[in-house]
């Protein structure tokens, strides 16, 4: 893992040779490990990256930040480090595989932007369950929305033209069972933007193989609920099982060594790595 590096202002690319690369730097803290809120690949992990760098201190300038961006990355030339939208990626949930959709069909996963899922609805990224176009204007019918307690993956898949479609952000997810493991086979020189919780990194093999990144329920955690809890947004939070703190499965090892800071050396590359892939690296 690195991140993306570069200037603030409108264009963090650096012109070389005529042509508009992205720069590299290595990855700060935290490490991907717990992704609580919601986690996504593609469009909005490339726009957060950006914003990282030329974050502003009132929530407004933020907002106007992320709107600039958004116009860069859909206006700009793209870069020679990134496929054509998600080119190179294939997802599977549990034992099924959920994108690209109908790729036997010859849908390309080229077409799409993005691709993730909602654990809890926010403020920037929400949704509910797939439903017609009728029912997503009258709002008639039950469109269940994304539940943080019903060990449910609630993936999403989005194409440039996909808010208009949906009427607005909220995507149309679709309940899963989980694990999740996202598979970037994009080759030599290529890589993939991601975030989840709202941090950014860039994913990539050195030698240009193939690399999973892999999510699965790991933790049992207590929440508390405060006074603007609203059942409309994140379902009822009584779902009959005991409210403890448990480990699932084999994921305890993985947790202490989060912890203890070791996995920072095994996920953020070196320099070295981020030079052997082919990319320009920032110095310092």
């Amino acid at each position: 893992l690195c991140e993306l590096g570069g200037e603030r202002g409108w264009n963090p690319k650096a012109n070389i040779e005529g042509t508009q690369h992205l720069v590299m730097k290595r990855a700060a803290l935290p490490v991907p490990l717990f992704a609580c809120l919601y986690f996504s690949a593609g469009f909005y992990g490339h726009l957060v990256s950006r914003f990282q760098i030329n974050r502003r201190r009132n929530p407004f300038s933020n907002i106007l930040e992320y709107a600039r961006h958004i116009v860069g990355i859909l206006s700009e030339t793209k870069p020679p480090e990134l496929n054509e939208g998600l080119e190179g990626v294939t997802v599977s949930c549990g034992d099924s595989t959920y994108f690209p959709p109908r790729s036997s069909e010859g849908n390309e996963a080229r077409r799409y932007r993005e691709v993730g899922f909602c654990n809890v609805n926010g403020k920037y990224v929400s949704g509910a369950d797939r439903a017609p176009a009728a029912a997503r204007v009258c709002a008639c019918g039950a469109r269940e929305t994304p539940r943080f307690n019903d060990a449910k993956i609630d993936m999403f898949r989005a194409k440039t033209i996909s808010p208009l479609k949906n009427l607005g952000i909220k995507w149309k997810t679709d309940k899963t069972e989980g694990p999740m493991t996202l598979t970037f086979a994009g080759g030599k020189g290529k890589g993939l933007f991601f975030q989840w919780d709202g941090e950014a990194r860039f994913a990539f093999n050195p030698k240009g193989d193939p690399f999973n990144i892999h999510i699965k329920k790991i933790l049992n955690i207590p929440v508390v609920l405060g006074p603007d809890f609203n059942v409309k947004v994140t379902g009822h939070p009584n779902d009959g099982a005991p409210v403890k703190f448990a480990f699932c499965g084999e994921s305890r090892l993985r947790v202490l060594r989060c912890v203890r800071q070791e996995l920072n050396t095994e996920l953020n590359a070196s320099r070295e790595e981020i030079l052997a892939a082919g990319f320009h690296c920032q110095e310092g």
